[in-house]
């Protein structure tokens, strides 16, 4: 059943087999869901992918943001979370460490993001998106939402309303898992 949703050309899911044992083990899955799950990363990691070349090509052609994709995931993270330490920002972000420092080194020479000691910890730095950084995330999002909405706009009532939802879903998924883990870790900062 699972080859009927995989495309020819398209990259495969790699769960480890384990992962769908122990959810019918555990009664959580029958063996349809798995396939189902599986259906479901499958055609995540494709509209992801999709999304991602929608930027490249947004970047290339109408928008020369600076950097896109993580750079623009990290410089959000910092508007909302003004004087973060590139260890939160790693933590928000799930990047590494070291490439997050890069591209922050980066951002703070094209003057996106401001690096500033922390007033009680001199090993510290804080991260504050400059004026121009929001600039560039202000006109970078509208310029984003206007070619995401041209690839929706064949699609109909339906099938739009079936995506909000579906997508909320998974937005709902998503959250509990940080929830739980934030309730975990006393004194963590929100997200």
């Amino acid at each position: 059943m699972v080859s009927e949703f995989r495309r020819p050309h398209c990259y495969h899911v790699n769960v480890p087999g384990e992962t769908r044992i122990r959810a019918v083990a555990q009664g959580n899955a029958a063996p349809d869901r798995a396939e189902m799950q599986d259906k479901i990363v499958e055609l995540l990691r494709d509209v992801v992918r999709g999304f991602r070349l929608q930027q490249a090509r947004l970047a290339g052609e109408q928008f020369p943001f600076p950097g896109y994709g993580p750079s623009l995931a990290a410089v959000r993270e910092i508007a909302e979370h003004p004087g973060i330490t590139v260890n939160e920002l790693a933590r928000l972000t799930g990047l590494p460490k070291s490439r997050v420092s890069v591209l922050m080194t980066r951002l703070a020479a094209q003057r996106i993001v401001r690096k500033d000691s922390d007033e009680h910890d001199s090993r510290l730095v804080r991260l504050h998106i400059t004026p121009e950084g929001r600039q560039c995330v202000a006109d970078w999002t509208v310029a984003s939402q206007r070619a995401i909405g041209a690839l929706l706009q064949p699609l109909g009532d339906g099938e739009l309303d079936v995506i909000a939802r579906g997508l909320a879903a998974l937005q709902r998924a998503f959250q509990r898992p940080q929830e739980q883990g934030m309730a975990d870790r006393p004194g963590s900062p929100p997200c």
